[in-house]
């Protein structure tokens, strides 16, 4: 048997060491769990092919009322990045992280998202919550991704998360991020121009869902079928909804996501003439609305068809 040199044998170990080199990912892929396929969908753009993202919610989930599975907290321990809602709608995501014990995306810690800083929050509650106001959030409305300028914000907190966690990638995540928000902005010069003949028409919804959008392009809300956050519509409550759109002198949108009851909202459309819509509030709602972008192209074109119908 032929006995290696010392040289020889250098040489052999750093051959071998190169191709297992070679054989390994040029980039490790961060592991991103987003509460939302809506958060999960920025997470993508910003991380590009160096993330590996999933979400805990699904498309047509009531996001008050999502019951995690054990396969969600091992996620969640193995998780470099986690990406919440915050504003008390994902509390159901605290419960996960505290039985994933991991302590990197943990508050506090450096793969810890809380997308809702920085949002310009509405409807913050300035009098006395108690059991009779609904599902009243203390910090505010929620559901600030529906307004899609607000998508910059998520985008810019993310982009800090993948940072803290892959400092070495940071001007790849940096660059995704104007690639997203340059899109984004091309796209919302097309929403605003396409619903700009409609400024100041009311919309009537289901859940207090849209109020950031309303503002964003200039509607209103009128009402919601609901009287309170979570609580359904009662006889009395239904009547008045119909009495304040009869008292409108242009026709009046009813529209909310497909996860909530319709029968109310059909019945007052029938009695009123109000356009009935359904409307995805997620990623993934409706078919075709498979990103940020398209969710948006979906909500601006059914109410833009809603206000036009005659």
């Amino acid at each position: 048997m032929k006995t290696l040199l010392p040289r020889e044998a250098v040489a052999l170990v750093t051959i071998a060491l190169a191709a297992c080199t070679l054989a390994l990912p040029a980039h490790a892929a961060i592991t991103v769990v987003a509460a939302t396929p809506d958060l999960a969908d920025i997470a993508k753009q910003v991380g590009g092919d160096r993330v590996s993202v999933s979400t805990i919610a699904q498309a047509n989930q009531d996001l008050h009322m999502i019951d995690p599975r054990p396969s969600d907290v091992l996620r969640i321990k193995r998780a470099d990045l986690v990406v919440r809602i915050g504003m008390d709608l994902d509390l159901w995501m605290d419960a996960l992280l505290n039985a994933a014990g991991n302590a990197r995306v943990n508050r506090g810690g450096p793969g810890y998202v809380d997308c809702s800083v920085g949002i310009h929050k509405l409807e913050v509650p300035k009098e006395q919550i108690t059991g009779a106001s609904g599902d009243i959030h203390v910090y505010g409305n929620p559901h600030y991704w529906l307004d899609p300028l607000n998508g910059e914000v998520i985008s810019a907190n993310i982009l800090a998360g993948l940072k803290r966690v892959s400092p070495t990638n940071a001007d790849y995540f940096e660059q995704n991020r104007k690639a997203f928000v340059a899109h984004l902005r091309a796209a919302m010069r097309r929403w605003q121009e396409r619903l700009a003949p409609y400024r100041g028409r009311k919309i009537v919804t289901y859940h207090d869902g849209w109020p950031y959008f309303a503002h964003r392009f200039s509607l209103q809300v009128l009402g919601c079928i609901e009287p309170k956050p979570g609580i359904p519509p009662s006889a009395s409550h239904i009547a008045s909804l119909i009495a304040q759109i009869e008292a409108e002198k242009q026709p009046v949108v009813i529209a909310d996501a497909p996860y909530y009851p319709d029968k109310a909202a059909k019945i007052i459309a029938a009695r009123t003439g109000a356009r009935f819509v359904v409307i995805p509030s997620s990623v993934g709602g409706v078919k075709g609305a498979d990103d940020y972008i398209a969710l948006f192209d979906h909500i601006v074109d059914a109410l833009a068809k809603g206000f036009a119908a005659k």
